[in-house]
């Protein structure tokens, strides 16, 4: 789901509606409401990105990762501002997402996975440390 902050109104009351083509075109879906009918469908997780925050690495959207986690029962996965291993972590812990994209994080080399993995333990997240 590609989802940006709009001011709440009638087809939207969460703020937050789903777009397509890149977030340049508003679907008229709130975000929220889309997010259950998904599960409804048979979704067995979704991807959420927000479109206002992907690529800025200043943080994931919390407020919306945490309002679609409490409105479904599967698996929400964040998408979309990750930074820094602390912006994981918030979005893990307050978020309330079960994972979270860290692409930018990786592809510019600011992180590598065992920095990440390592910041996220000592925060006290259960990850896995061993790999080949």
């Amino acid at each position: 789901m590609d989802v940006r902050r709009v001011s709440p109104a009638p087809a939207t009351p969460s703020g937050y509606e789903i777009v397509v083509n890149g977030g340049r075109t508003p679907a008229g879906l709130d975000a929220i409401a889309w997010a259950r009918r998904s599960e409804e469908l048979g979704a067995g997780e979704i991807v959420v990105n927000s479109i206002d925050a992907d690529g800025m690495r200043q943080g994931y959207e919390l407020d919306l990762t945490r309002q679609i986690a409490a409105a479904v029962r599967i698996p929400v996965i964040a998408s979309g501002g990750g930074g820094t291993p602390e912006h994981l972590y918030q979005v893990l812990s307050a978020g309330r997402a079960d994972a979270a994209l860290v692409a930018s994080m990786l592809h510019y080399g600011t992180y590598t996975v065992r920095e990440i993995k390592e910041h996220l333990a000592q925060r006290g997240v259960k990850v896995r440390q061993t790999w080949s």
